[in-house]
Formats: C-alpha cells, structure tokens, sequence
C-alpha cells in the first residue's frame, strides 16, 4: 500500500474549482482548456474547435481533426468540448494523485538521468574533436594566407567549418545534460504544485501535447526542467483507462 502523497485537500480543491468553472461555462467568451494542445494521431493535423447549431439553435461545441475539416480523407471522429476536457483533466488529475503513477514518473525520469551520465564521457570525445578541427582550420588559413588557393583548400576550409558548427551544437546538447538533473524532491513537487492549478494553467504548466484516436489518448508531459536543447529524448512512464479510451502518459 503506497503511502498517501498528495494531500487530500489539495486534490479535493482542484475538483471543487473544476466543477464550480466548468471549463469556461461562466465566462462571456468560451474557453477551449485544450487549444493548441490537440493532434489528431492518424493524420498529425491539429485538433480545433468547432462549434455547430443544433435545430433547437443551441449551440454545440466540439474538437475536429483540422486534416478531416478540410478533407484530408481523415475520419478521426469528433468529440464534444465538455467530454473532452473532462477527459484529460480528469485523467491528470487521478494519475498525478496515484502515488504509484508518481512514483513510476519518479523512476522514469531518474532512468533517464542515468542514461545521460553514463554517455557524459562523450563530451570529451566532441571537445577533443573540436580542438582537432580548430588546429585544422588554423593551418588551412595559414596556406591560404601564403597564397595557396585551391579548389581543394577552399573545400576543405568550408567542410571543416561545417563540422565546427555541428560539433557546436553537439557540445552544447552534452553540456545541457548536468544541468537537466533534478532529485526525486523536485520532481514531485512539480507534479504535485500542478496539481493546486486551476485547470486551464494545470493544462499549460503540465502539457507539451495530447495524441488523439478514438480509443486512445497519448498525454505528453513537460519535464520538470525545460533547459535542454536535445528534446529528442522522452521515457514512457504509464499505461491505463479511462472511460472508453486507453491512456498513455510520456514525459517528454
């Protein structure tokens, strides 16, 4: 049994404030917690709002797939604005309050730290490179200066200089890595921080991107650190259901 770690009056006043708000109900202009957020995962189109009348004149809103709204040959099915949100919101905020779903993050993230340690060794490797490739351009520069002008010193100049500005960014991506490390404190303090959020600044704070099917959803979470150029990398950390969907939560 997983000792209880977000505290049950934070998560009993972020479910009051969601039902109290209604996702934008009471506002003049409708909120759309979602926007931007959305991508439909069989054509990789947005996902957008939507708005339609009824017979009756009442207005229905929903999220379509932007690749099906302008017939891309994308049957992604649409799905009401309120069911949605509901959806997600609710999905984070019943994950996040798991104490095993946490704990799976925590391990997820640290696996992944451990991983970058383990490859540091590469930034001397690039540094040891780049000081190769220094010395070279400095030597080509110095024949040219002597009015040694080829076609072959010309191309050499310019390949050493592109592996320069590649070796650059690689050297920048290995240095980043020290300083993506956060402890197991930090990282559930961020989740749980999220968790005291209205709705609207929960889904902007915690969400890089949600992956929409009609029987699945994939919700990408930010990292607890945002400082690292290399965004290649993310670690799958969950898999469950909700309602009618299966759900998939990457941090990323």
């Amino acid at each position: 049994m997983y000792p209880q770690i977000v505290p049950r009056e934070i998560f009993d006043r972020v479910r009051s404030k969601i039902t109290a708000n209604k996702y934008g109900k009471l506002s003049v202009e409708v909120v759309y917690l979602l926007r931007h957020k959305l991508k439909c995962g069989y054509c990789g189109q947005p996902i957008s709002a939507e708005t339609g009348t009824s017979k009756t004149g009442a207005k229905k809103r929903y999220y379509k797939c932007y690749g099906r709204k302008n017939h891309n040959g994308c049957q992604k099915s649409m799905m009401r604005k309120d069911q949605l949100e509901n959806l997600v919101v609710s999905t984070i905020i019943d994950e996040l309050s798991k104490p095993k779903t946490l704990d799976q993050i925590v391990a997820g993230l640290l696996e992944e730290q451990e991983r970058y340690i383990k490859e540091h060794y590469m930034l001397n490797v690039l540094l040891r490179e780049q000081r190769q490739v220094e010395t070279s351009i400095e030597n080509v520069m110095e024949a040219i200066e002597r009015g040694v002008i080829t076609n072959t010193t010309t191309k050499r100049l310019k390949d050493l200089e592109a592996r320069q500005e590649e070796l650059d960014r690689q050297i920048l991506i290995e240095r980043s890595k020290n300083a993506v490390r956060v402890s197991v404190e930090e990282i559930k303090m961020y989740y749980k921080e999220a968790l005291a959020l209205e709705a609207q600044m929960l889904i902007n704070y915690i969400v890089k991107e949600i992956v929409m099917y009609d029987d699945k959803i994939e919700i990408f979470f930010h990292k607890p650190t945002r400082n690292s150029p290399d965004e290649s990398r993310g670690c799958f950390v969950y898999k469950g259901r909700n309602e009618n969907f299966d759900v998939q939560i990457w941090i990323v």
